[in-house]
């Protein structure tokens, strides 16, 4: 590895005997679900894109600086350690190796080839890792994020999530570009230097310039952009992003319907507002300073910016561009557009050209009306009143109108009235709770279908075709993944465990049958729980069970990656008592239940809750026996 160079380097030639340490002054690791499936799918998709070009997915920095103990050479990696650490433990992987290894040639990895300074914890099990044999072995990991990650990566390749075809490609045609900072680099003017720098032009920004390069009239360009700087800020709702003035003629006199207006009507009412960004063509955008803060604020602006939303603009506009190629042209498949952000500029370049002003007006159309249902239909969270730790104060709210004159202001309410909100949150909640990436939310582009062709029809949505919808969406889901089998351990697809909750909240709750003791159905609510537990521990002090036994589906739950990490060799009775039961699944509170009244957790126990919530999983949704015909939301 020669000084001062910066390289594209295939993956397998990063692991050529190079030893790397991460130093104290870095953060531990701390990569996550979200982003090791994110690297594996993006890995798989360029794979099937483009098989037989490089990907390259990031940098990684080092620094030559001190010897390591022994003498040998070791570089200090400054940038670039998450993803490298999850490249590592990608390849020490024992199920990895089992699975693939015996038909694909895997790099060699040594416990010295990276190790954490100041983290004998993170360096023990690193090379541990590299010795182990059996997946159990897992469980003796103590770092918790990296106990998580090598047992996600053990799952994604058990349910071939990761492929030997995948595998291949990773070490054969992704790259990193590596920089070694020559030994007398400052690193402190170094990392100035790197928060210093300027910030790109986003690739959002790159779509608008391109789409109004294909409008030949101003006025028309003023238009569009009006409309996009409306729909940037997902933290508001777009009445509060609409100058004051125009939200009448947009939103009606409550301001809280979308009146049916075509591009040109738009683009008369926008005319009357300043649009002080509208003539911005890329080369325009490339060559002027952005604006300092935030660029959608304005002195109409009067809604506090309190919502998180369950995802980003730049993956919103592929969701839009799906529903325009569906509208526009029938003879393509829509699913042809990838929820996949790092193509967004050449995905939007392959349906607009110029001299398309038509379809791109039409695109403006189906923005603000996508927006607009997105607003009001689809959940988020609420900063503002959250009260949780972890960010699952799911709210649906629609804006409305309050106050006169300057006192007049946008104001939220609940879309729905109280138990269909409760139903739909959930529902939504279910599944943004498995898919939490901002990019491929298959489910959101289901609902916003729906939505629009309902706006399109009646100018309103009828809550309880939407449930249905959804519902049958999320059961057709549950099935294909509880093809690839319920009693496999870790390997479960976590969608099946969220289901089975909602259904078990949806018996105890919507249809009032009895719960078992202590389990508080009415308080459950969606978190992020991401790590699958063994109810039965898989490597207990005393009594271990056979792997075909404890892997049953009756013994498995879905949880929190901390909880997971601090209970899992904890038998069923401390961890009943360790943990508040209403914090939990509803699945581990069902658990819980049978367990105390029965005194026991054994295969008996594990058997015939197994079967019982395996008839509830494939049992046939029924309409709520009390429900009463809901009036549509305007």
């Amino acid at each position: 590895m020669a000084d001062d160079t910066a390289a594209p380097m295939l993956v397998s030639q990063l692991f050529d005997g190079t030893r790397y340490r991460v130093p104290m002054y870095q953060r531990a690791y701390a990569w996550g679900a979200d982003e090791i499936e994110a690297l594996f799918t993006d890995i798989r998709d360029m794979r099937k894109h483009a098989a037989q070009g490089r990907y390259y997915i990031g940098t990684l920095v080092a620094h030559r600086s001190r010897p390591a103990d022994d003498g040998y050479p070791t570089f200090d990696v400054v940038d670039g350690q998450q993803r490298l650490t999850t490249l590592f433990l990608t390849f020490a992987n024992p199920v990895l190796r089992s699975y693939i290894g015996s038909g694909t040639v895997l790099p060699v990895v040594s416990p010295s080839m990276l190790t954490y300074e100041g983290r004998p914890r993170s360096s023990g099990d690193l090379g541990s890792l590299v010795l182990m044999e059996d997946e159990r072995e897992l469980e003796s990991l103590h770092d918790d994020g990296i106990r998580a990650a090598s047992e996600l990566i053990g799952a994604l390749t058990q349910r071939n999530d990761i492929t030997s075809e995948d595998v291949r490609y990773l070490l054969d045609n992704v790259a990193i570009v590596r920089t070694l900072l020559p030994a007398n680099t400052d690193l402190n003017h170094y990392f100035e230097i790197m928060n210093s720098r300027g910030e790109q032009l986003e690739k959002h920004e790159i779509v608008k310039a391109h789409l109004m390069e294909c409008l030949d009239e101003a006025v028309d360009r003023r238009a569009f952009a009006g409309i996009w700087d409306m729909c940037t800020d997902l933290a508001k709702h777009v009445q509060a992003t609409t100058p004051k003035k125009n939200r009448t003629h947009l939103f009606g006199p409550d301001w809280n319907a979308l009146k049916p207006l075509d591009f040109d009507s738009l683009g008369e009412m926008l005319a009357m507002s300043e649009t002080p960004r509208a003539d911005r063509g890329i080369l325009h955008l490339l060559n002027t300073p952005g604006p300092k803060g935030d660029p959608n604020t304005s002195e109409d602006d009067d809604e506090t910016p309190r919502y998180g939303a369950i995802i980003d603009f730049p993956n919103f506009l592929l969701h839009v561009l799906r529903l325009h190629i569906a509208a526009e042209t029938p003879d393509v498949d829509p699913s042809t557009v990838a929820f996949d952000d790092k193509r967004l500029v050449e995905q939007f370049r392959t349906y607009f050209h110029p001299g398309d002003a038509p379809a791109v007006k039409r695109f403006g159309e189906e923005l603000i009306r996508a927006r607009f249902l997105f607003d009001n239909f689809v959940i988020r969270t609420d900063r503002v009143r959250d009260t949780t730790h972890d960010d699952s104060n799911w709210v649906i709210h629609r804006p409305h109108r309050t106050g006169e004159g300057r006192s007049e202001k946008v104001s939220p309410e609940s879309t729905f009235d109280v138990d269909v909100q409760a139903q739909v949150l959930m529902l939504q909640a279910m599944y943004q709770v498995t898919d939490s990436r901002r990019s491929y939310k298959e489910f959101l582009y289901g609902i916003l279908t729906e939505l629009r062709d309902q706006w399109l029809e009646y100018q309103s949505v009828d809550p309880a075709r939407l449930i249905e919808v959804i519902e049958n969406m999320a059961a057709t889901r549950a099935n294909l993944d509880a093809v690839a089998g319920l009693d496999s351990g870790t390997a479960v697809r976590h969608f099946v465990f969220n289901y089975l909750d909602y259904r078990l909240w949806r018996a105890f709750v919507l249809d009032a049958e009895p719960a078992p003791s202590d389990v508080k159905a009415g308080d459950f609510r969606f978190r992020y729980r991401t790590s699958i537990e063994h109810f039965y521990p898989v490597a207990p002090e005393r009594d271990p069970l056979p792997s075909e036994v404890v892997n049953q589906f009756g013994n498995l739950c879905i949880m929190g990656r901390e909880e997971n990490s601090r209970r899992s060799n904890l038998m069923p009775e401390a961890k009943i008592i360790q943990y508040l039961s209403s914090d939990q699944s509803l699945k581990f509170q069902v658990m819980s239940s049978m367990a105390n009244s029965e005194n026991a957790w054994g295969e008996d126990q594990m058997r015939r809750h197994g079967a019982e919530m395996m008839s509830r999983f494939t049992s046939k949704s029924e309409a709520h026996p009390q429900a009463v015909p809901q009036p549509r939301i305007p």
